[in-house]
């Protein structure tokens, strides 16, 4: 599919990021006190672990999918999580192996110095090393492999993979409404006082938004020491930090949800990173007893991440955006999982950042470390021995009154009046990245009830050639 048709009002060019300084002038809700711009941007990277720290392929789903009018790279690239939409067609690229990090929901804030006038033109332009920039809004030019030939390639993700966005000719300050949506995920990051943005085709929003999917290294490798209940934390900054180089991560949280909405969670650090590949960056307690879980720990959770993403540089309400707009995925969704502040010279390396104005750049971002929680493992293993459902009962979904809403991401699986089997039920159970989960399991542990699982539901992994497979 050809890129330039999915990207509807954005510009699919192969681009540089020219530092050309526009005209003076511009004002905001809120401005700097210095005579440099304050750039502020939050995002999440999100891995999955098995148990060996190792990381498993094929994450490229939409936990929270977005506005009909955000821009795609392609629409196929990300898989939706209730889509259903590969039991019915063949052949699209979901769930790909070489997606094994995904970069969630970054936005970026402008606020002007003091005393400056409005509006002022900018070009910002950012780049992900080892990964496409797959989402975006408002229009930008993109380039990804494939695009200057006319045709997005879905090939491996490689160490020399870059993805591109640039937005030149932005004007920042003119006050502008931002599309219509009711979405919350949409709509949590406006409530920032912080300058509008427009493109020169007139597309306009708080902030700039974007996402992307990558083929490298998480900055935490995670590995589970049973004989000790511990977690031991590997840093992986190898390509980030020179030999003797460091930095700290302050505070991390192990967190637990469970399926009835209770919390528990370990908060620990600070941990030292450094260029040397080291043996453990520090250890923690792996398991909770029941009577750590509750349902007063999620507000507690919130504060003292709130409080450490202020502490590391947004302010309050752009603390506040994040954590409300990834509420559901951080705090509500059953599983275990890390949390930590990325340092910024791990984000500046992977994803670097240009902007034509002088200013002070504040990147915080959330690492996300998913790991297999216990619940997990039970349901896997449970899965892997029972009778396998025939497939025909997702025709019933497709002619249910409520299907469009349904793959719009506007419903879910309860709204639409289809007995759903029981396996199909314990996959779903297994939370978002329930087939890589599954896929994983079959390499470990083959039955043919899964194998059979697999096949009836067309959850194979989107396949890549040999000589792709091979490449570093």
């Amino acid at each position: 599919m050809h890129a330039n048709r999915t990207c509807r009002h954005g510009r699919i060019s192969a681009c540089g990021f020219a530092i050309v300084l526009g005209t003076l002038a511009l004002a905001a809700p809120r401005a700097s006190a210095s005579d440099l711009w304050t750039i502020h941007e939050w995002g999440t990277f999100t891995a999955l672990q098995d148990e060996q720290g190792n990381a498993l392929g094929g994450i490229n789903v939409d936990d929270e999918p977005l506005p009909q009018f955000v821009h795609n790279l392609n629409p196929y690239v990300l898989d939706r999580s209730y889509s259903l939409g590969h039991v019915m067609m063949k052949g699209a690229p979901e769930r790909h192996p070489f997606v094994t990090l995904r970069l969630e929901t970054p936005v970026i804030y402008f606020h002007p110095p003091r005393g400056s006038t409005v509006p002022r033109k900018l070009d910002v332009g950012v780049s992900l090393r080892g990964g496409w920039l797959t989402q975006f809004y408002p229009a930008a030019e993109a380039d990804a492999p494939g695009l200057k030939e006319g045709s997005f390639d879905f090939g491996p993700i490689t160490r020399d993979t870059v993805g591109k966005l640039a937005w030149n000719g932005l004007t920042v300050g003119q006050p502008a409404p931002g599309p219509a949506t009711d979405q919350s995920v949409w709509l949590a990051p406006r409530k920032v006082q912080a300058a509008d943005v427009t493109t020169a085709d007139g597309e306009s929003e708080r902030y700039l938004f974007y996402r992307g999917v990558g083929n490298f290294a998480a900055p935490l490798q995670v590995v589970a020491d049973p004989a000790r209940d511990e977690l031991a934390i590997h840093a992986r900054f190898e390509d980030v930090l020179a030999r003797g180089q460091s930095q700290q991560i302050g505070r991390l949280w192990l967190v637990h949800v469970l399926a009835n909405g209770q919390v528990a969670y370990r908060a620990f650090g600070p941990l030292i990173v450094g260029g040397d590949r080291q043996p453990v960056a520090g250890r923690i307690h792996a398991s909770f007893a029941a009577g750590d879980f509750s349902y007063g720990r999620l507000d507690e959770l919130r504060h003292e991440l709130q409080q450490s993403l202020v502490a590391d540089g947004l302010y309050a309400d752009e603390a506040n955006a994040l954590i409300e707009t990834w509420n559901r995925a951080y705090f509500r969704s059953p599983g275990l999982r890390l949390f930590f502040l990325v340092p910024q010279a791990w984000t500046d390396h992977y994803l670097p950042l240009s902007v034509s104005a002088p200013a002070e750049i504040r990147r915080v971002m959330v690492g996300r470390i998913e790991l297999i929680s216990p619940e997990q493992r039970a349901l896997l293993k449970k899965l892997a021995t029972v009778k396998v459902s025939d497939p025909m009962w997702v025709e019933k979904v497709y002619r249910s009154p409520n299907a469009q809403k349904f793959f719009e991401g506007r419903s879910d699986l309860g709204d639409l009046g289809v007995k759903i089997p029981s396996d199909y039920q314990m996959y779903l159970d297994l939370g978002r990245f329930r087939n890589a989960l599954v896929l994983d399991q079959q390499r470990r542990h083959p039955t043919p009830e899964l194998a059979q699982f697999i096949d009836r539901y067309d959850l194979q992994a989107f396949p890549v050639s040999e000589s792709a497979a091979d490449k570093p």
